[in-house]
C-alpha cells in the first residue's frame, strides 16, 4: 500500500513545488507597473515592433532635419561670403561718396564765390551805366577843345581808352561769371543725382541682405527646435522600448524557470522512487567541433539545422534544440551579455584576431546555461553558452543568429551576412 501511495506522494509534492514557483514568478511579474502586469508576450512583442517602427521614423526625422540643418548652415555661410564681397563694394561705394560729399562742398564754395563775384561785377556794371547816363560821353572833338595843351590832350584820351576797356572788361567778366555759375550748378545737380543713386543702391542692397539673413537664421533656429524635439521623441521611444524588452526578457526567464520547474516535477518513465528531476537532453557533440580557415562552427554538428535550413538575418539564423551548447568561433574575450531583442543572456565575443574584418560575433537568443562571464577569455571550440530553451528575445523558438558586431554590441547589420554565411558553411563543411 506505501509503495502503492508513492507516485501520487511524489506527484503532490511536484505540484506544491510548481504552485510555490508560480507563486513566486507572478510575484515578480506583479511588481511591475499595471499596463506590464497584463501585456501578455505577444503583446509585448507588438509593442516592441510598432515601438521599433517609430524609433525608424523619428531616425530618418532626426536624420532629415540635421541634413537640412547642413543646408542651411552651407547657404548660411555662402551668404556671409557674399555679405564679404558686399561690404567691399559697399566700403568702396562708400568712400565713393564721402569723395562725392567733398566734391560737393568744394563745388558749393566755388558757386558761392562765383554768385558773389557775379553780384559785384553786376553792381559795378549797373553804377558805370547809371554814370554815363548821368554824365555826357565826352568825345574826341570836346577832348581836343578842352584840352590845355598836347600832354594833357594825350592822357585825357588815354584814360577814355581805358575807361572802355575796363566797361569791356567788367562785360566780359560778368558774362563769364555767368556761364561760371550755370555751368557749376549744372555739375554740381549731377553730383547730387549720382549721390543719390547710389545711396538707394546701398539701402537697397543692405535691406535684401538683412531680409535673406534673417530669414535664414529663422529658419535654421526652426529646424534646430524640430530636430531638437524628435530627438527628445527618439530618446523616449528608444527607453520605452528597452524597458519593454527588458519586462519581455523577464517575462521568457519566467516561463523558461516555470517550463524548466514543470519538467523536474515529472516522475521519470519507469515510476521509480527516485523522481527523477530532468536534466538538459543529451546531446551528441561528435568528437571536436568543426574548423575551417581558424573559424569555428559555434554549434555541434549534430545538432544544428543542414546549411540548406539557415536563412540570413542581420546575422545568419540557425535552428536548433534549446541547450544546445554554443562554441567559441575564435579565441577571445567575452565582453557584454544581452542585447536589445536577443535576450539577457546574449553574448558578445572578442576576437583576438580579425575575422575578414571584423572582431565582435554576437550570439543572439542564448539562454542561461553554460554561460562564462563577461572578461574570460575563451580558446576557439571553447563552450561558452548554449541556445535559449524556449523563446528569448524577439524570436519563434530555440535558434541561434549569429553575425558581426560593433564595439556596444550592437549588430552592424544584414549586409555582413554574407560573410558570416561563408564563413558558417566553410567550417561546417571542414
Amino acid at each position: 500500500m506505501l509503495i502503492r501511495r508513492r507516485p501520487l506522494t511524489h506527484a503532490a509534492c511536484a505540484a506544491l513545488a510548481l504552485l510555490l514557483v508560480l507563486a513566486v514568478v507572478w510575484g515578480t511579474i506583479d511588481s511591475r507597473p499595471p499596463l506590464a502586469r497584463a501585456a501578455s508576450e505577444g503583446q509585448l512583442k507588438q509593442r516592441i515592433h510598432v515601438g521599433q517602427g517609430h524609433i525608424s521614423a523619428l531616425s530618418g526625422a532626426v536624420s532629415a532635419a540635421s541634413g537640412r540643418l547642413g543646408q542651411l548652415s552651407a547657404n548660411i555661410a555662402a551668404l556671409a561670403r557674399h555679405l564679404a564681397r558686399v561690404q567691399a563694394d559697399l566700403d568702396a561705394k562708400r568712400a565713393e561718396l564721402t569723395r562725392l560729399h567733398a566734391e560737393l562742398v568744394a563745388a558749393h564754395v566755388r558757386l558761392a564765390k562765383l554768385e558773389a563775384y557775379e553780384t559785384h561785377a553786376e553792381r559795378v556794371l549797373a553804377r558805370q551805366l547809371v554814370a554815363s547816363y548821368e554824365s555826357d560821353i565826352p568825345d574826341v572833338v570836346t577832348v581836343v577843345l578842352s584840352a590845355t595843351g598836347f600832354r594833357d590832350l594825350l592822357e585825357r584820351l588815354s584814360f577814355m581808352q581805358r575807361v572802355r576797356k575796363q566797361d569791356a572788361a567788367v562785360v566780359g567778366q560778368v558774362r563769364a561769371a555767368r556761364r561760371a555759375v550755370a555751368a557749376q550748378a549744372t555739375r554740381l545737380g549731377k553730383l547730387e543725382v549720382r549721390e543719390q543713386v547710389l545711396t538707394a543702391q546701398v539701402l537697397r542692397e543692405r535691406n535684401g541682405l538683412a531680409r535673406t539673413s534673417a530669414s535664414l537664421m529663422r529658419q535654421r533656429a526652426a529646424v534646430a527646435r524640430f530636430r531638437s524635439a524628435k530627438a527628445s521623441e527618439l530618446a523616449g521611444a528608444r527607453a520605452e522600448v528597452g524597458a519593454l524588452q527588458h519586462q519581455l526578457s523577464r517575462l521568457q526567464a519566467a516561463q523558461a524557470a516555470l517550463a524548466a520547474q514543470a519538467r523536474q516535477s515529472q516522475p521519470s518513465p519507469s515510476g521509480s522512487s527516485g523522481g527523477g528531476g530532468g536534466s538538459r537532453p543529451a546531446i551528441l557533440t561528435g568528437s571536436a567541433p568543426s574548423s575551417s580557415g581558424g573559424f569555428t562552427f559555434p554549434l555541434p554538428k549534430s545538432a544544428a539545422a543542414p546549411p540548406s535550413a539557415w536563412s540570413p538575418d542581420q546575422g545568419v539564423d540557425i535552428s536548433a534544440p534549446g541547450d544546445t551548447p554554443e562554441y567559441a568561433v575564435c579565441s577571445g574575450t567575452i565582453v557584454l551579455h544581452g542585447i536589445g531583442g536577443f535576450g539577457p543572456w546574449a553574448p558578445v565575443l572578442h576576437c583576438d584576431g580579425s575575422l575578414d574584418g571584423y572582431s565582435y560575433v554576437y550570439y543572439g537568443h542564448a539562454g542561461p546555461a553554460d554561460q562564462l562571464p563577461i572578461g574570460t577569455h575563451v580558446g576557439a571550440g571553447q563552450v561558452m553558452s548554449s541556445i535559449g530553451p524556449g523563446i528569448v528575445g524577439i524570436s519563434s523558438g530555440p535558434h541561434l543568429e549569429i553575425g558581426f558586431a560593433d564595439s556596444s554590441g550592437s549588430p552592424i547589420g544584414s549586409q555582413t551576412a554574407g560573410t558570416m554565411l561563408s564563413l558558417l558553411q566553410a567550417a561546417y563543411n571542414g
